[in-house]
């Protein structure tokens, strides 16, 4: 994980980098500055320098991917590892953090809690106020939302998102790729890859939540603020 005194680059200044860059700097000595595509080298975003536009062009500094697009997020870090970038992963709150050390990539933010016996993946987003509780896996590219709860022993697999508020009860397995909306309640094993929503969390005809990332619809974008 990164120290406290190491600079930081945060590819993505939108939304998800934003409150990286924001809640980072809390808790860190070093420069943080941005690499994104979209904006002019040597603007700024929320005071932060905008430094870098490509991925290849990043130097001197630990890089997190912080785009909340899961599939991209995955595309960005796999480029960046074949480009030999340092990549890190940040606790905000090491003190709310009792599992295993979490994988490449993964940003836990503020007011997050993960329990003993945990295992977070690489390239995962546990988002302020999410909760993962003893035992629990959490596959690479994961997105858990703000205030998600994961308890005891569950196993959600690779690129899924768990919506705000939302609860996976304990034992549960959820498939890779599934979506789960915000305040559904997974009270089985989730099989295929789709939308969930509903208490109890029922299958909304979707096969595919990647196709639906990577397509743009608006119920899956979290720039709507529908599932987040």
């Amino acid at each position: 994980m990164t120290s406290n005194n190491v600079p930081l680059c945060c590819f993505g200044a939108g939304g998800h980098g934003r409150v990286v860059a924001s809640q980072w700097r809390r808790v860190n000595k070093g420069e943080i500055v941005f690499a994104d595509e979209r904006l002019a080298i040597g603007s700024k975003t929320d005071g932060f320098p905008v430094r870098f536009s490509a991925l290849a062009d990043v130097q001197g500094h630990s890089l997190i991917i912080t785009v909340g697009n899961n599939g991209l997020r995955r595309e960005l870090q796999q480029r960046a590892c074949e480009l030999n970038l340092r990549m890190t992963s940040i606790v905000i709150e090491p003190e709310r953090y009792f599992g295993e050390a979490p994988g490449l990539g993964s940003v836990v933010l503020a007011g997050a809690l993960v329990n003993c016996g945990a295992r977070i993946g690489a390239g995962v987003i546990v988002n302020s106020g999410a909760v993962v509780e003893h035992d629990c896996e959490v596959g690479d590219f994961v997105h858990l939302s703000p205030n998600a709860t994961l308890t005891g022993g569950c196993s959600i697999g690779e690129e899924s998102w768990i919506g705000a508020g939302a609860v996976v009860l304990p034992g549960i397995s959820v498939a890779a790729r599934c979506i789960v909306g915000s305040g559904a309640v997974v009270t089985r094993n989730l099989v295929r890859p789709g939308i969930y929503t509903g208490v109890p969390a029922r299958w909304g005809g979707r096969k595919d939540g990647t196709d639906i990332w990577r397509n743009g619809d608006a119920r899956a974008d979290p720039r709507q603020g529908q599932l987040t």
